[in-house]
């Protein structure tokens, strides 16, 4: 909820946010003395938020230099570190300041809704044309309410209520872990022909691709299909290059210089976008809406727009299945844990060319009270999306 320009002078972004404007560079009379001190001046008795609409301590409040809400300040950091994606704005006045921070919201990728009677501008004629170009072309940018209508909206589906959509996995390590699945994406790491397939990158280095489609992959479209249903976001990765390995380090090529290389000509160069062998399993094949993350590196973080896909979904909690157990996904976990997400990974759904690296690895993941995440097996996923 926003309340935008509130301040003294002129008569507040809610999470709650009140916004200030200080603009020292449009118009004679700004910094100059009024009757309430310095007019837009931050710190005078102008500057501050009308009584009836005083921010609470845990509230936040934008002190903004332009028109929008969003330019120069950090507000869409704090809304998309909070999960936000969508807000209603009510303030003054409507054609300026509100209309400007609705507008660069619908841009960043924000549900807007506009209260009709919640903002007010000192023209009436400006005030309803706002209001009206806001319905043009299918809502161009958002939609409007009544104030009434919102506060009873608000009232049967409260924030504050206990929830009740959370499921536990009580057998996970180290310890229970809790799902909500609004919050939770299913993260498919690298389920790539290029690893997966006998003709792929993975056998070309002498390895037993079969025993990660043995056991892992029909594991891992358990609890793809178990999320799906659920409604949790769905995420799919490929370790994949640009055709002309731009984004592939000069280091990772003398480790393996047949990156870029073909090997088996009905799979195409290995390790690079669009060829054959850089394609997802069909098994766990990407249905459309879901994200489809090209990663140049190991992470699923590193040179993506991952994170910023998870936290404009509003996604706190990362399901992980994927290959291979010590590379691939261990290391998207760990970006992951770094970044404030909560972790867990299905023992059975994840899978190595070393069953003793894959041990350890989920060891590695677990010990010290979950120093990366959790674990736990695909009936306990598929279980707890299923209540």
């Amino acid at each position: 909820m926003f309340a935008i320009g509130f301040s003294s002078n002129k008569l507040t972004n809610t999470a709650s946010y009140h916004s200030r404007r200080n603009n020292t560079g449009a118009g004679a009379e700004i910094g100059t003395e009024g009757p309430l001190g310095r007019i837009l001046t931050r710190g005078e008795r102008g500057w501050d938020i009308i009584d009836e609409l005083k921010p609470l301590p845990t509230e936040d409040v934008i002190d903004k230099p332009g028109k929008g809400s969003f330019m120069g300040t950090d507000l869409d950091l704090i809304l998309r570190t909070n999960g936000i994606k969508r807000i209603i704005l009510g303030g003054i006045t409507t054609d300026v300041c509100v209309h400007t921070t609705m507008r660069e919201a619908n841009d960043l990728g924000y549900e807007c809704l506009l209260l009709e009677d919640g903002t007010g501008a000192t023209d009436v004629g400006n005030h309803e044309s706002a209001i009206k170009m806001v319905h043009m072309q299918n809502g161009v940018f958002g939609a409007t309410a009544k104030c009434e209508d919102v506060c009873a909206f608000l009232d049967a589906n409260r924030f504050d209520a206990p929830d009740n959509e959370a499921a536990i996995v009580p057998n996970a390590k180290p310890f229970p872990f809790t799902i909500r699945a609004k919050k939770t994406a299913i993260v498919m790491i690298d389920w790539q022909l290029d690893f997966t397939s006998p003709n792929g990158f993975g056998a070309a280095l002498g390895n037993d691709c079969e025993i990660l489609r043995k056991e892992a992959l029909p594991n891992a479209v358990r609890i793809l299909e178990a999320g799906r249903k659920a409604k949790c976001a769905i995420v799919h990765t490929l370790e994949a290059h640009k055709p002309d390995l731009s984004d592939c380090p000069p280091s990772k090529i003398r480790r393996c210089d047949k990156i870029g290389q073909i090997v088996d000509e009905k799979m195409g160069r290995i390790l690079v976008k669009n060829e054959p062998g850089n394609s997802i399993e069909p098994l766990v094949a990407p249905k459309p809406g879901e994200l489809i993350v090209h990663k140049p590196g190991k992470g699923a973080f590193y040179n993506t727009n991952l994170e910023f896909q998870l936290k404009r979904r509003g996604v706190e909690t990362l399901i992980f299945t994927g290959v291979t157990t010590e590379v691939c996904v261990q290391t998207s976990m760990r970006e992951a844990n770094d970044r404030g997400f909560e972790c867990i990974v299905a023992d059975d759904a994840t899978e190595s060319y070393f069953p003793e690296f894959k041990k350890y690895a989920l060891e590695m993941i677990s010990s010290q009270n979950g120093i990366v995440g959790w674990r736990c097996l695909t009936e306990d996923v598929v279980g707890a999306l299923s209540s």
